[in-house]
């Protein structure tokens, strides 16, 4: 199963108050579809402009949608409160999407979901999945609606549905807080039960691969590199979207992704899985190698805990050894954004925010070069860098500028200009640089002893 992501459409997040839609593809499709010129994006804009809130948007959405527990015990400490734009008190987020088992065999849907904080506690206060019968991404007419809710409550659901009593009953008091998804689906799938019999096909069909798409998205956000294993729901899933009788062949749809793996200093990895972790940092030390060729090896430390080994990488140079968490920042940041890159490979769609701190501008440019020309993932990255903007000029949908009062602008050639020279002279709309050396004067003090 390969996702695609179209568009996204947001607003609610930190400083982002003002709804901003960011398109990765054009809004009227084609059959044959082709992203390898529209499959990375970066994103600029000036600091507190609010690029990171959109990185923590696309996570929030994607604990939302798998996650049972996210407003309720996830978010005990307070988290959203702080995410959440204070003005509005309100997240909303779309997504557009497109699903392909085949090249000739897609469905694109949109899913809306909208958070609110009411009486102190963040609930969902909306949530819309459609699916689009069309190519017209624009063509509200062409969506049709497969469940909605608002406020907690069904509202609508796709015409042809037998279970409305059922869902409503089994869905009581749970889609404030939770998907639906986690209310409807999720429970019925680790439980064994034949979905079939209790959810309607259209909406199970829908729901899975709501799921599927959001497992398919990595977020990296600097500080923090969460890992959410979800393999066995994998095999579940697959079996309910590829039903087989007991001998048949495997289908030959298999739904599968590249093994994440956190970039923590220390690692519990199960003691059946070791050998994949062996070849992982294999992998990760060739990808070092590459930016430092001092690197002779990677030996992995590990300690005996039950089913698990707790690991630590030990990095091995031609004259001593030195345990990852005191390695430097470059190398630190490198073996952090590997198992995205890894995603990648794998045909993910990898949101990194603030890709090139502390990385060199000329590895930086290979790297963004590499993924352009080699990787069937989508990527998507925030970055202060203007190395990149001459690597990406050339295609489609790829740059975007984020004004300081939540105004997204995407680059469109004009003339001989390059995007890093508009960006510079502040001829980008709604983003001037109204700043010059005297600016700072008087801001470090009066610089008498």
């Amino acid at each position: 199963m390969k996702f695609f992501l179209l568009k996204m459409v947001l607003s609610g997040i930190k400083n982002i108050d003002k709804e901003i839609e960011i398109n990765f593809f054009n809004n009227t499709l084609t059959k044959k579809f082709d992203p390898s010129n529209s499959h990375v994006k970066a994103i600029y804009g000036a600091n507190g402009a609010g690029k990171t809130g959109i990185m923590y948007a696309v996570d929030i959405y994607k604990n939302l949608v798998g996650d049972p527990k996210y407003l309720t015990v996830c978010n005990a400490n307070g988290s959203l409160d702080c995410l959440i734009n204070q003005n509005t008190h309100e997240l909303k987020i779309k997504m557009v999407y497109r699903c392909a088992e085949t090249e000739d065999f897609f469905k694109i849907y949109s899913h809306l979901i909208r958070i609110k904080k009411t009486d102190g506690e963040f609930k969902i206060v909306e949530e819309q999945l459609c699916e689009l019968s069309g190519l017209n991404l624009n063509n509200a007419q062409k969506y049709s609606t497969i469940y909605h809710i608002v406020d907690g409550e069904i509202v609508e659901l796709h015409k042809k549905c037998q279970y409305v009593d059922k869902l409503r009953l089994n869905t009581m008091n749970l889609l404030s807080t939770q998907s639906f998804f986690c209310a409807a689906v999720r429970s019925v799938i680790i439980s064994g039960r034949d979905s079939r019999k209790e959810i309607d096909e259209k909406i199970l069909e829908g729901s899975l691969l709501l799921f599927l798409f959001t497992v398919a998205i990595t977020v990296v956000l600097q500080g923090s590199d969460k890992f959410v294993d979800y393999d066995d729901m994998y095999e579940q899933i697959n079996s309910l979207l590829n039903p087989r009788e007991t001998g048949e062949a495997a289908p030959p749809v298999k739904i599968s992704f590249g093994k994440r793996l956190a970039a923590l200093e220390t690692r519990s990895i199960r003691k059946s899985n070791f050998k994949n972790y062996e070849d992982y940092v294999s992998r990760l030390c060739l990808f070092i190698q590459v930016f430092n060729n001092d690197l002779q090896n990677i030996e992995i430390k590990k300690d005996d805990n039950g089913d698990f080994y707790e690991c630590e990488n030990i990095l091995v140079y031609k004259d001593k050894k030195i345990n990852e968490k005191y390695e430097s920042t470059g190398i630190k940041k490198l073996i952090g954004l590997y198992s995205a890159l890894c995603d990648l490979d794998q045909g993910k769609i990898v949101f990194i925010d603030e890709f090139d701190a502390n990385l060199h501008d000329v590895l930086l440019e290979k790297l963004v070069q590499y993924i352009m020309q080699y990787s069937p993932g989508q990527f998507v990255f925030t970055t202060h860098n203007l190395g990149p903007m001459d690597v990406l000029q050339s295609a489609k949908n790829s740059i975007d500028f984020l004004s300081s009062d939540s105004r997204l602008v995407s680059w469109t050639k004009n003339g001989n200009y390059t995007a890093a020279s508009q960006y510079r002279k502040g001829l980008i709309k709604y983003s001037p640089f109204n700043i010059e050396p005297f600016s700072f004067l008087g801001v470090f003090g009066d610089g008498q002893k």
